[in-house]
């Protein structure tokens, strides 16, 4: 049978990805740090599609966590990749301390390179595989509020972008997906008002399920990068357009 690893799978978009995977009959290494939630979630997909789940709590942030969870995988061949940890803070750079902000750095750039190149490496050699990494529309937009939020978002499209460019030519498909606002527990950890869910304007919230769907056929279509959502894909094509004096005078007036 096929492996696949999904990091960040507790809920929202890497629990959506777990039960489309479970369902094509993936064994399935997920990790999370709430214990009760993602047992829970792997207790439904054993009994549902009859497969493997391996549950690996780690957190993303500890260097050393990161490390000891790289040693129980790294003789595992993985057909799929899915890098999905992602968190926020409630705190803005210079309001919050070093250490608290530093741990977006661990979770969103190192540790998910190192697993990127553990994992990426078996499948050069098996000359196939699958990876998604997944970013946020909020990459190609900065803004006076989440500044490493935006900057490791960024990275990880650059990276991803650069790793479909490489790995494409041994038979693996890379994508990088972007989704905009969508409906998980991630808002919900940063307190934003209730409100803020409402679609208006551009603003269309999508459910993660449609986000992996559509995610899922673009993958098989093409790698590199992807945005789901029409409204999601007016607005990346807005910010690059949009004169960098006009775009640093508009973002300093958005507040959430």
């Amino acid at each position: 049978m096929k492996n696949a690893l999904i990091t960040g799978a507790t809920s929202g978009i890497g629990a959506s990805f777990a039960r489309r995977l479970g369902k094509e009959k993936y064994n399935l290494y997920i990790t999370g740090r709430r214990v009760e939630i993602i047992e829970k979630l792997a207790c439904d997909l054993r009994k549902k599609y009859n497969i493997k789940v391996t549950v690996m709590l780690v957190d993303f942030t500890l260097p050393q966590e990161v490390d000891n969870f790289l040693k129980k995988i790294e003789m595992i061949p993985f057909d799929f990749l899915i890098n999905n940890v992602g968190f926020g803070h409630k705190k803005k750079f210079f309001d919050d301390t070093y250490k608290k902000q530093n741990e977006m750095i661990e979770a969103h750039i190192i540790s998910f390179c190192k697993i990127t190149h553990l994992v990426s490496k078996n499948m050069i050699d098996n000359k196939r595989g699958n990876i998604i990494n997944v970013s946020s529309l909020a990459g190609f937009s900065p803004t006076s509020f989440n500044h490493l939020y935006s900057a490791t978002k960024s990275f990880i499209i650059t990276f991803t972008e650069s790793l479909h460019l490489e790995l494409s030519s041994f038979g693996i498909r890379v994508q990088v997906l972007c989704p905009g606002f969508t409906r998980s527990d991630f808002h919900n950890s940063l307190d934003i008002k209730e409100k803020t869910f409402k679609n208006r304007g551009l603003i269309r919230w999508m459910d993660p399920d449609k986000v992996t769907t559509l995610s899922l056929k673009s993958l098989n279509k093409k790698g590199g990068l992807y945005i789901p959502g029409l409204s999601n894909k007016i607005i990346y094509i807005i910010v690059k357009i949009l004169p960098k004096r006009l775009y640093y005078f508009l973002a300093k007036k958005i507040k959430i």
